[in-house]
């Protein structure tokens, strides 16, 4: 098949961490602020907590989890009522380099964190149970931990909330499934989650005898579910190097498989698919992959447009990237972005977007990207924002983004240690 070359073969069993080890060298100098449409009003460090991982933004407090990729994990929160000076108000440790409590998602005054055990560190240790933190967080300052959900395996990955449902999507481990699967919980009780349901593509349960539904020989094992996101009565879900897929969730008792789509089986498209969204009042869908090497040792991660109309045919639209890329490689032209020691392509999505919204998106080294997909059979970028570098990270690692959509500020932070980016947008 005429495609891509892959350099290194596609993670499959797990989403990758400790890829800062061992770094090929970057620019010896710390590259500046760029910036078009888009001007920083604020930044934290964060106390040195600067390696942010997930966001969630509500009454004038941000919350931040860490990633652990330059030594902390656990959860910041920082007081932004004044966006020019923002502050630290509360900050928890978690044991760093044994578990990751990377996730969050915020439902009014409840705080829901992930606990997953890293592959071989701390699989013995009786307090470290994988699974879902629950916090109050009426006070931001003094957040008070309520409840835990236990789950099987390594815990869970991520917590992703249906607010028309009231029902919480969490990629999890199951024993016997290889990869995670997705969990359903009705969370009408908000402190107390019921799990309604359990469902994986054919193939997972390996306890069960079931074999691979999709091109061992390419995927691997790397079919299981990343993130899973509401779309009226179905959840529309990444599932790694596995493609899009979909699931009937009328019944969120009894969920029914709908279909899978995978360009990167078929046609050698980048693996690693990380989110699968359809903005409310849309019809049309947003696929992210995750960028997953360092210099471009994967062809990068972007974006691809689906029409949704026929809900039982997705239909790819077109593409975005930030900057021209050779349709052969699917590398981009201009290389320099592939030689500064760290990851160039897509990531988190903002994903609380609607209809009308702009779309953005952090691209790691290319930091936030803007798009207006008004017409998403022609997205076009109005506006970007690259953090600086400093003498620690030359250049940055742009991880998540959300907008307060009461101020419409934008947050955008940093996985490898660049800390919080608070920005407006002046196109």
């Amino acid at each position: 098949m005429s495609g891509p070359l892959y350099k290194i073969p596609p993670r499959s069993v797990d989403t990758p961490f400790g890829v800062y080890d061992n770094l090929p060298p970057g620019p010896a100098e710390p590259l500046p602020e760029r910036s078009r449409n888009v001007r920083r009003i604020g930044h934290s460090d964060m106390n040195g907590w600067g390696d942010t991982m997930t966001l969630q933004v509500r009454d004038g407090f941000l919350y931040s989890a860490h990633s652990g990729t330059d030594g902390h994990d656990g959860l910041t929160i920082l007081d932004v009522k004044d966006p020019t000076k923002p502050k630290v108000v509360h900050q928890t440790a978690d044991k760093t380099g044994i578990a990751r409590s990377h996730k969050i998602a915020l439902v009014e005054n409840v705080l829901y964190t992930n606990m997953e055990k890293l592959p071989g560190a701390g699989m013995e240790d009786p307090e470290l149970i994988g699974g879902l933190r629950i916090f109050d967080v009426e006070d931001p300052r003094n957040p008070k931990f309520v409840n835990y959900v236990e789950v099987e395996g390594r815990g869970i990955h991520r917590p992703i909330y249906d607010r028309a449902r009231k029902l919480l999507y969490c990629s999890a481990f199951k024993d016997g499934c290889r990869g995670k699967i997705m969990q359903t919980y009705d969370v009408s009780d908000p402190f107390g989650p019921e799990l309604l349901s359990e469902a994986w593509i054919e193939g997972q349960n390996e306890a069960a005898g079931e074999t691979p539904s999709w091109d061992f020989d390419y995927v691997g094992w790397g079919c299981w579910l990343h993130e899973a996101n509401p779309f009226g009565n179905y959840a529309t879900c990444g599932f790694w190097n596995g493609g899009i897929a979909m699931f009937d969730m009328t019944d969120p008792r009894e969920p029914e498989f709908m279909w899978r789509h995978n360009p990167h089986e078929t046609h050698g498209w980048p693996g690693s698919y990380h989110t699968f969204l359809v903005p409310p009042g849309s019809e049309f869908a947003i696929a992210t992959t995750e960028c997953c090497s360092i210099d471009c040792g994967h062809p990068p991660a972007f974006v691809t447009f689906y029409d949704m109309r026929n809900v039982h045919h997705p239909l790819p639209i077109s593409t975005f990237h930030p900057y021209e890329i050779d349709p052969h490689t699917m590398h981009p032209l201009d290389q320099s972005w592939c030689e500064t020691g760290s990851k160039y392509g897509a990531h988190n999505v903002w994903l609380d977007m609607k209809k009308d919204d702009f779309m953005y998106i952090a691209w790691h080294n290319a930091g936030l990207r803007i798009v207006d997909w008004s017409n998403p059979f022609s997205p076009k970028e109005v506006g970007y924002y690259i953090p600086p570098g400093n003498s620690h990270r030359t250049v940055p690692q742009s991880n998540d983004v959300v907008v307060d959509t009461s101020t419409g500020l934008i947050y955008l932070g940093d996985r490898w240690g660049l800390g919080i980016d608070i920005l407006e947008f002046t196109g």
